[in-house]
C-alpha cells in the first residue's frame, strides 16, 4: 500500500529523533541526555517526542531495534577480507583484522556498532532502571560469540573452548580498556585491542608493528 504524505512525514520525524538521539548518546552517557536535548537536536518539540516514544527507555529500545538489524559485523568483515585476499585467514590474522575493525570503530565513534557501549556505560542505578541497556550489552557479547564460532568453524581454535564465557571475558577486557583510556585521558591502542581479541594465541603477540587501516 502506498504511503500518504502524513505517514511519510511521521516516519521521517521518527528517524530524525533516532539519529539525533544516537549522536548525543555517543558523546554523552544515557543518564546525562535529556528528552529536551534529544528533541532540540532533532529540531522538534518535547511534545513531538512523546508522539513517537513513551519515554527515554522506549526511545532506547527503538535504537536497539535498529542496531539489531546489523549483526555479525566482525565476522562479515573477516569474510570480506578472505574473499579479497582469496586465502584463509590464520588465527593471528583474524585477531588482527578484528582488532583493526574495532580500533577504527572506536576512533570514528560509530552508531554503537560493536563496543561503543563501553564509551558511555551508565551508572549502576541507571543500568538497573533501564533494562534496555542489558540488551545492548548482550548484543556486544553476541558479536564476540559470532567471532569465536567463526574461528571454531575454521578449526583455528579448539572446539572445547567455552564460547559464551570467552565472549564475556573478551567483552569485559575491551570494556576495561576503553574505560581506562577515558579515565587516564589516553587513546585506546591497537595493541590492547589485539591482545583482548587474541586470547587464544599461545605465543608471539608482537603486534606493535601492525598498522590499522584507518
Amino acid at each position: 500500500m502506498k504511503k500518504n504524505k502524513f505517514q511519510i512525514k511521521r516516519e521521517e520525524t521518527f528517524e530524525r529523533f533516532l539519529d539525533a538521539g544516537l549522536t548525543l548518546l555517543i558523546d554523552k552517557a544515557y543518564d546525562a541526555v535529556s528528552i529536551e536535548e534529544i528533541s532540540k537536536a532533532a529540531g522538534f518539540s518535547k511534545g513531538a517526542f512523546y508522539v513517537h516514544f513513551e519515554g527515554k527507555e522506549d526511545f532506547l529500545k527503538h535504537l536497539l531495534d535498529r542496531r539489531k538489524i546489523r549483526k555479525r559485523i566482525i565476522t562479515d568483515y573477516l569474510n570480506e577480507i578472505e574473499k579479497i585476499s582469496a586465502r584463509p585467514l590464520t588465527l593471528q590474522d583474524a585477531a588482527g583484522r578484528a582488532a583493526e575493525l574495532l580500533f577504527c570503530h572506536l576512533n570514528s565513534k560509530p552508531s554503537w556498532d560493536i563496543a561503543s557501549f563501553a564509551l558511555n556505560m551508565p551508572t549502576y542505578k541507571v543500568l538497573q532502571e533501564y533494562k534496555a541497556y542489558y540488551m545492548l550489552y548482550e548484543l556486544w557479547i553476541e558479536e564476540n560469540i559470532f567471532y569465536i564460532q567463526w574461528l571454531k568453524e575454521r578449526n583455528l581454535i579448539e572446539d572445547s573452548i567455552d564460547t559464551e564465557y570467552t565472549a564475556k571475558l573478551m567483552c569485559a577486557a575491551i570494556d576495561g580498556i576503553v574505560k581506562q583510556s577515558n579515565v587516564l585521558g589516553t587513546s585506546v591502542t591497537f595493541r590492547s585491542l589485539f591482545d583482548a581479541l587474541s586470547v587464544f594465541l599461545k605465543a608471539d603477540k608482537n603486534s606493535d608493528d601492525k598498522t590499522p587501516l584507518c
